[in-house]
């Protein structure tokens, strides 16, 4: 595996233990909270569990790299579309927006540069 794909899973991988173990974590990061259990395992299971797997993924079978990055690059577009509703994103969402696009580059000139290899 490549470092392009290394990163990009470790990214994942530290957003999920994370989320995993400190749920309020995400919520706070723009301003809400996670009030009950419920809400609390739903934040374990989505940016927990999910971005583990796909760290995971990235680096059972580094071809899968394209798919995390398509899907990563997917959240950034969506984070940016939501401007035409909401305006100009905070620098918060300007952030997350810049953080996804960067993982999301890594994720697929690694899995472009990791075929080449094989």
């Amino acid at each position: 595996m490549n470092r392009l794909i290394a990163l990009g899973a470790a990214g994942y991988a530290g957003l999920g233990i994370v989320s995993f173990l400190k749920p309020s974590v995400v919520p706070a990061s723009t301003g809400l909270t996670a009030p009950n259990a419920d809400a609390r395992t739903e934040i374990r299971a989505v940016y927990g569990g999910l971005p583990l797997g796909l760290a995971a993924a990235a680096i059972i079978n580094p071809t899968s790299a394209s798919a995390v990055g398509l899907a990563t690059a997917g959240m950034a577009a969506g984070r940016a579309a939501s401007s035409v509703f909401e305006g100009r994103p905070s620098p918060t969402m300007a952030g997350f927006i810049a953080l996804e696009t960067a993982a999301a580059a890594a994720l697929l000139l690694g899995a472009r540069r990791s075929g080449r290899t094989s």
